[in-house]
């Protein structure tokens, strides 16, 4: 009987020089692998460890009422599906509870020192960082930083698809004309003084062949540092938005050390933002590794949880997001339950490692009902801020939109729950 507490923990180390990935699973009698059990995973580093931590109610992140924590009859710690032989360590298995006093955290001196990197701001998605500028139905228009900062938000985040404008040879030169369209948004939002994050969005090859595209990849970055060299402090640099596929924890905190240093040579003192792999998720920080000596980076994750309602009706997702239409999220105290523990496992995390944390994605989907997207956005950023996280919703006018481009006005609901003060 467990029912005193909300979650199973354990503590694992990973001692290989490979990565490995666990679960941690709760079950109740007769548990179908599904219903009626618990689980969550999680993916070690080489040498590297982490705590794993599996809610009650919760499958993979999704929400699963069926569990009885009263009624216990297994706990298991298994492999997924290894190919491959691992030896790993697990300590400290425990029940507890994921809520825990965070007292130490927000007691902590770097804590009352830290400020919302970035404050509240918004992704310019769907535009920059499409294979062209316009495919995916919307464009960057200079009444849209003007609509953005009277409505009261800090900052914007500049999604780019630089591979798709840049040669595939050596020197990999950026379209000039690409160049400057890059330019002139990253002008304008500095002009209506937002603050702006530029990031490489949607560099696919990478993900894929990161070896190949390394030289690429860099040669990107050193033309980027050098155009943007002068301009001020307002504007911040994302090294690559959420690494995933082949490009693993292993080769990306290889990979990102290299980028900082080329970005260094020309912008020493400009903020730099790098996230974890697994699409900057909250579970993969544990396997992110910066340079100790560069103090000036921000770290982000992306939150998109729970999937099923964020993404219901997706048709980049296939026939699961058809299968997820009509999810709705009411804010029981076990869906915020689940946003709360990993807001806290985020800025634990940060505080820990003492370095800014940032949202720098987060949205529901138009497919999902609006009273529903209201009520999860509003929630997700006033906790966000709660805990000095920064945040950047995803995004202004396409899917996710909180501006509705043909109307040429916001929609008022998600757009206060995102600038709500109460």
């Amino acid at each position: 009987d467990l029912s005193q507490y909300d979650c199973v923990k354990v503590d694992i180390t990973n001692p290989q020089d490979q990565p490995v990935r666990i679960l941690l699973a709760v079950e109740n009698p007769n548990s179908n692998g599904r219903e009626n059990v618990s689980v969550e995973s999680i993916t070690l580093a080489p040498m590297s460890k982490a705590t794993l931590t599996t809610r009650f109610g919760v499958w993979h992140g999704e929400i699963n009422r069926k569990m009885d924590s009263s009624k216990v009859a297994l706990v298991k710690i298994m492999l997924d599906r290894p190919k491959v032989a691992h030896t790993f360590r697990i300590e400290n298995l425990r029940a507890a509870s994921s809520l825990e006093d965070m007292t130490k955290v927000y007691e902590s001196e770097y804590f009352r020192q830290l400020q919302p990197a970035l404050g509240r701001g918004i992704n310019l998605g769907n535009m920059l960082d499409a294979p062209k500028e316009g495919e995916w139905g919307v464009r960057l228009e200079d009444s849209y930083f003007d609509e953005i900062k009277k409505a009261g938000f800090d900052s914007v985040r500049i999604p780019v698809r630089w591979s798709s404008h840049t040669s595939t040879t050596s020197p990999y030169q950026i379209a000039p004309e690409f160049m400057d369209r890059v330019e002139w948004v990253v002008d304008q939002a500095l002009k209506y003084r937002l603050k702006a994050v530029l990031n490489v969005h949607h560099y696919e090859e990478l993900f894929s062949n990161p070896d190949e595209h390394r030289g690429r990849f860099l040669m990107i970055w050193k033309q980027i540092a050098e155009r943007f060299k002068g301009k001020p402090p307002a504007l911040t640099f994302e090294v690559l938005n959420e690494p995933q596929k082949n490009l693993d924890a292993q080769r990306w905190n290889q990979l990102l050390v290299e980028a900082i240093r080329v970005i260094r040579v020309e912008n020493p003192n400009r903020t730099i933002i790098v996230g974890p792999v697994d699409f900057n998720s909250i579970d993969a920080l544990q396997s992110l590794v910066l340079p100790e000596d560069d103090r000036n980076l921000t770290v982000t994750f992306h939150y998109y949880s729970p999937f099923p309602f964020t993404h219901q009706g997706a048709n980049w997702i296939g026939a699961d997001g058809e299968k997820w239409l009509g999810t709705k999220w009411t804010g029981t105290p076990l869906e915020k339950f689940a946003i709360l523990t990993d807001l806290n496992a985020a800025i634990s995390w940060a505080v820990e490692h003492k370095r800014p944390i940032y949202m720098g994605e987060f949205g529901a989907y138009e497919k999902a009902d609006m009273e529903s997207r209201v009520r999860w956005t509003k929630f997700l950023a006033e906790e966000a801020l709660k805990r000095n996280i920064g945040f950047a919703y995803w995004e202004f006018a396409a899917g996710f939109g909180v501006f509705d481009p043909q109307k040429n006005q916001w929609r008022e609901p998600l757009k206060n729950a995102l600038l709500s003060r109460e």
